[in-house]
């Protein structure tokens, strides 16, 4: 087993700019406690090790890659409904995969930028099956990194071997995080502006009285 880095830095651009802007928004409007510490560790390792590799025989597996993956278990591990937030996970695996692997065998269905709308797709079928904004964090990258880990060992049993955690699935990753924490604003948004209406019209009724 050895690790290595990869010297070809001209890729991913998409990646280092969303998690740094992540990272930005972690540490400087997140409310202050041991979960912003550890989102914004988590961020910058990831960004750190991206480009680093682990390799045993005929399989490299990206240590990113494997960052995100434990980080998502321990983002579900602590919930109550485990067994249900692993079967969800399952679904995006196989949802993630067989994308993927559909795109592999005909490219043409996807026109428009691919990590935009893989992202998309996969984080419609992330808000049918949960709610709180954790547990959708740790179901979509769990089941990202299950789908991305089943994607690479089916093409590797077919002859092309690809390294697990490549550069596009972290674009891909990175994209259903902004869109998950973009869905998230908006919905706290929603409630505050609804929580106003209510009170304005409540003090309404008062001045009626």
């Amino acid at each position: 087993m050895m690790m290595k880095g990869l010297k070809n830095m001209s890729g991913g651009a998409l990646f280092y700019w969303l998690c740094w802007i992540l990272w930005i928004i972690v540490t400087f409007f997140m409310f202050k406690g041991k979960q912003r510490t550890r989102f914004a560790i988590w961020i910058l390792l990831t960004i750190i090790f991206s480009n680093f590799y682990v390799t045993a025989g005929n399989i490299s597996v990206s240590l990113s890659f494997l960052l995100v993956l434990t980080g998502s278990m321990l983002l579900l591990i602590p919930n109550t409904r485990l067994i249900y937030h692993l079967i969800s996970s399952f679904t995006i695996t196989i949802g993630y995969a067989a994308m993927l692997l559909w795109e592999k065998n005909a490219p043409v269905w996807i026109i428009f930028h691919r990590p935009l709308i893989l992202s998309i797709i996969t984080v419609i079928l992330i808000v049918i099956l949960t709610k709180s904004f954790n547990l959708r964090l740790g179901i979509g990258l769990l089941g990202m990194s299950a789908g991305e880990l089943i994607y690479s060992l089916t093409l590797s049993s077919y002859g092309f071997s690809e390294p697990i955690g490549q550069i596009y699935f972290f674009e891909y990753a990175v994209m259903t995080v902004v869109i998950l924490m973009i869905l998230d604003i908006l919905q706290r948004w929603k409630y505050k502006v609804i929580s106003l209406i209510e009170n304005y019209k409540q003090s309404l009724r008062w001045l009626n009285e």
